[in-house]
């Protein structure tokens, strides 16, 4: 078990590694890609610049920042394809040169040369260097696929930040009930309307069409009549 020294000693330590912090620091560092794999120096070719190489190299690791040894092989291998790009860019150029000056060796009667007159000297040539360029992409293309899809895997895999709190409880259900003032506007078709409220029914001595200006009638039959009727006068 370290002591108490040694702990305060390798916390010390781990804040004073952090990387160099001035612009001569930093571009020195750039060439610490070149020291291994394929950007030894021993890669530069006598019409390149290792300060590119290690230029890009650095761009690229900062931009992927690979995790473990698959992903840097990956990264690496972008790199490598992307400076083989601009290496078979060179060399097209050249070859469009040498084309032309072989076709006003081959003409000397000829007084200028276009695109098309150089190609049909060289065509051999272009063709083997299209189909390294092809080579290339696909190189390219396949390992940042490859790299996308481990990157998206670690990150699948990565732990909640916090797995110790307590779960949430679940969230009550809204009710979706709504009143009949709301629900009005939206009913079942085959719902029947409700009834209409029935006006109430008159008693069965009520007088119709009474005049309500009239003295009520008395509930004693008068004289002469029956059952509140009058009797005609050939009945007496």
């Amino acid at each position: 078990m370290p002591t108490a020294k040694q702990t305060a000693a390798s916390r010390m330590n781990s804040q004073k590694s952090t990387g160099p912090r001035t612009t001569q620091g930093k571009a020195a560092s750039r060439f610490n890609a070149l020291k291994h794999g394929i950007f030894a120096t021993a890669q530069i070719m006598f019409d390149e610049s290792a300060e590119d190489l290690a230029e890009l190299a650095a761009e690229y690791h900062e931009h992927h920042n690979p995790a473990d040894t698959d992903q840097r092989l990956l990264v690496d291998t972008l790199i490598h394809n992307e400076w083989r790009l601009r290496r078979m860019c060179r060399v097209e150029a050249v070859l469009w040169e040498q084309a032309a000056n072989i076709f006003f060796a081959q003409h000397p009667e000829s007084q200028a040369c276009n695109a098309a007159d150089a190609f049909t000297t060289n065509v051999g040539y272009f063709e083997r260097l299209q189909r390294m360029v092809n080579g290339c992409e696909r190189n390219y293309h396949r390992a940042l696929k490859e790299l996308q899809r481990q990157k998206s895997k670690v990150l699948a895999n990565v732990p909640p930040a916090n797995p110790d709190a307590p779960p949430q409880p679940p969230q009550p259900e809204q009710s979706t009930t709504t009143s009949a003032s709301s629900a009005s506007f939206h009913t079942n078709p085959k719902t029947p309307p409700p009834s209409a409220a029935q006006s109430p029914v008159a008693a069965p001595d009520a007088t119709p069409f009474a005049d309500p200006a009239a003295p009520a009638s008395s509930a004693e039959p008068q004289p002469g009549s029956s059952d509140g009727f009058p009797i005609p006068s050939d009945a007496v």
